[in-house]
């Protein structure tokens, strides 16, 4: 019994030594180090990284129209033209190539003092845009730090999957010797070899497809990294589950954090901004204009040969809306009703984030559950696949025991792995939900 779990114990330890020298010129990545180069590289957030920069630069006053406009205009005109005048004092002029030149140069300020109020709803409306890119980032960074995690620990569990399935290869592989052992001095049957070779097989096309399954995910971490896809790196071994914060305090900060509620009060804030805009229609605009002009014009010939004029000038404009059609009526109606959308989607994310947090509890603590269960399950798979393996040598089970035996041990193991995978998932999800996961 000692030799065989020493023999057990120096498969295990083999399989250790050859997944690390396997990886040994990699990288080690951290599921930090995951997150910070995401941050720091993944496009999409870089592009929303900037889309706040467009958000800062449109809110101003100028695009809210409060701000004077000043034009300057120029302009020179010169002709050649005849001449033929006949005044009443009976003089004559006739001259041919007679060249004329005007010059009219000015400076013209327009500005909006008053529009129904609508540059203010204006500049508010920006600045709530501006915030709302804000908060896109933050959704988006959340996401794709989620996105990060969860692939990062879905490469851990297939890691452990392939340790497990090299694992039962190595217990296969001597269940199959025994078996040919067995039949070659008689003591065995040749399907208990046939049986053993074919579930060797199975667990050598797991291995592949496992290996498969990992560079796939590999590649799609370092595409959320903003990483070469073929960029080769190798991860933990484990994973660390934390506790949970207390479920009202994930509650507190989902109002105050959480981007999709940010971004859904947000349009609200917009849309009354909107509304706004629209009902200044219906009130008095004035606008003043001030004037600095000069003109010059010079003839060859004719009863006036200079005639130049410039100075100042201004004017006050007050415009009064006596009738549209009713255009303002029904675009503030469709206003009302897009506010009430709009409250009826704050209510409708609220509702579908407290449901996913009330799932990812439940997920966590059901987890949390499974793992104990699995880990104990684990010592006692691990014991009886010992004992099981050596009655098998004395002829005390047969290979189908020794098989459902080893089959048990394996599922043991990739139960564990994935409520481990579950639980952790679950712990993102409260992160996510709670705005807190970037602080990971």
């Amino acid at each position: 019994m000692k030799r065989l779990y020493k023999n057990f114990f120096f498969s295990f330890c083999s399989i250790l030594f050859f997944n690390t020298a396997l990886f040994a010129q990699d990288t080690l990545l951290t599921a930090q180090d995951a997150v910070k180069t995401a941050i720091e590289n993944n496009y999409g957030i870089i592009i929303s990284r900037n889309e706040i920069e467009i958000g800062s630069i449109n809110n101003n006053w100028a695009n809210a129209g409060a701000i004077p406009r000043i034009n300057a205009t120029a302009s020179k005109t010169v002709g050649v033209n005849n001449l033929q005048q006949n005044l009443s004092n009976g003089t004559v002029t006739h001259k041919n190539g007679n060249t004329t030149q005007n010059l009219n140069a000015g400076i013209a300020v327009n500005w909006t003092v008053f529009d129904g109020f609508k540059m203010f709803a204006t500049k508010k409306k920006l600045e709530e845009l501006e915030r709302a890119g804000e908060y896109t980032f933050r959704k988006n960074l959340n996401e794709t730090v989620f996105n990060v995690i969860t692939s990062y620990y879905n490469i851990v569990t297939l890691n452990e999957q392939k340790k497990a399935t090299l694992e039962q290869i190595s217990l296969y592989t001597d269940r199959y010797n025994l078996a040919q052992r067995r039949f070659e001095i008689g003591t065995g049957a040749k399907y208990e070899v046939l049986e053993a070779q074919v579930d060797l097989n199975e667990q050598r096309s797991n291995l592949l497809s496992l290996q498969n399954s990992i560079a796939v995910a590999k590649s799609s971490l370092n595409n959320l990294m903003g990483k070469n896809p073929d960029t080769s790196f190798m991860v933990i071994d484990t994973i660390m589950v934390v506790p949970l914060p207390a479920y009202s305090d994930v509650e507190n900060k989902i109002n105050k954090q959480n981007p999709d509620v940010l971004l859904a009060n947000s349009q609200l804030l917009v849309l009354a901004q909107e509304k706004k805009e629209v009902n200044a229609a219906r009130l008095p605009s004035v606008e003043l204009a001030g004037f600095y002009n000069f003109a010059r014009n010079r003839n060859g010939a004719g009863f006036t040969l200079l005639n130049q004029t410039y100075g100042p000038s201004g004017s006050v404009g007050i415009s009064v809306p006596l009738f549209n059609g009713i255009l303002v009526k029904k675009q503030l109606a469709i206003s009302d009703i897009q506010i009430k959308n709009q409250q009826i989607t704050i209510t409708q994310t609220k509702n579908d984030i407290q449901t996913s947090l009330t799932n990812a509890y439940i997920n966590y603590n059901n987890a949390l559950k499974a793992i104990e269960l699995e880990k104990n399950n684990l010592v006692l798979a691990t014991e009886n696949i010992v004992i099981a393996t050596e009655r098998y040598k004395k002829l005390n089970i047969t290979s189908v025991e020794l098989r459902q035996i080893q089959i048990s041990y394996n599922d043991a193991k990739n139960r564990l792995y994935n409520a481990l995978y579950q639980a952790k998932v679950a712990e993102a999800t409260v992160a996510l939900l709670a705005g807190d996961i970037a602080n990971l």
